[in-house]
């Protein structure tokens, strides 16, 4: 499935009426004012013309992981902002690559293999040492590897969307929110037994413990089919 869609049928579900055919000709509309087939002029479309940035005061705000609140208020996370330069520049000419940077995310173009560029930050340019320095600010002691440089593919980057909007919905308390959003991250490769765990005590919480169930008993472990049974049980 293209990125685009992908992303707008997540936010479908924060939102059941939204209208994606229109929220896909937003993104037409975006790439019909790049004024050039090329990296700058998409950069000065998005950040200069328009205001694209990063939401540094509410980075945690659940409507910076969903597509069409970040095309309404311009603000976003670097995830999001680079989704939003990905398929503008598809639209436009500039073919684009996700970089998916532990704890950051960027954009380059598919043949500028050392120079990105940062959607976050106001769109600067990055070399591969700016790189390395951003990264060893988020990880202090960590040890700088240069995959970490390698272009991400479109699950990949729907996967790591998911998994920011769960963190989102986990710190805004909405628990309703957060089972759809771990529910959608099950369906992909990458998920772990612990997100299949806490959905399941989400699903138990909210009263449906058949589904509940049905997820531990997923995991094959022994603890979780007690605690699945325990569930079912309940269902008498």
């Amino acid at each position: 499935m293209p990125l685009d869609e992908a992303v707008l049928l997540v936010a479908a579900h924060a939102d059941p009426d939204l209208d994606l055919a229109q929220q896909l000709r937003r993104l037409d509309d975006l790439a019909a004012g790049v004024a050039a087939p090329s990296i700058d002029a998409l950069r000065t479309r998005l950040v200069d013309d328009l205001g694209f940035a990063g939401d540094h005061l509410g980075y945690h705000d659940p409507r910076n992981s969903l597509l069409p609140a970040v095309l309404d208020r311009r603000r976003g996370i670097p995830l999001t902002l680079a989704i939003v330069a990905i398929e503008v520049g598809r639209r436009c000419g500039v073919p684009l690559v996700g970089i998916g940077m532990p704890g950051h995310f960027l954009v380059r173009g598919t043949n500028q293999p050392d120079s990105f560029v940062d959607l976050f930050d106001g769109g600067v340019e990055l070399d591969v040492s700016g790189c390395r320095s951003i990264f060893e600010t988020l990880h202090a002691g960590v040890a700088w590897d240069s995959r970490y440089l390698e272009p991400v593919d479109n699950l990949l980057i729907v996967a790591r969307l998911l998994a920011n909007l769960a963190n989102a919905y986990r710190r805004s308390g909405d628990a309703k929110a957060l089972a759809w959003a771990i529910e959608l991250r099950l369906r992909l490769p990458g998920a772990t037994q612990r997100d299949r765990r806490e959905l399941a005590l989400l699903l138990g919480a909210a009263g449906r413990y058949d589904e509940a169930a049905a997820h531990l008993e997923a995991t094959g472990v022994d603890q979780d089919d007690r605690m699945a049974a325990r569930l079912r049980a309940r269902l008498n």
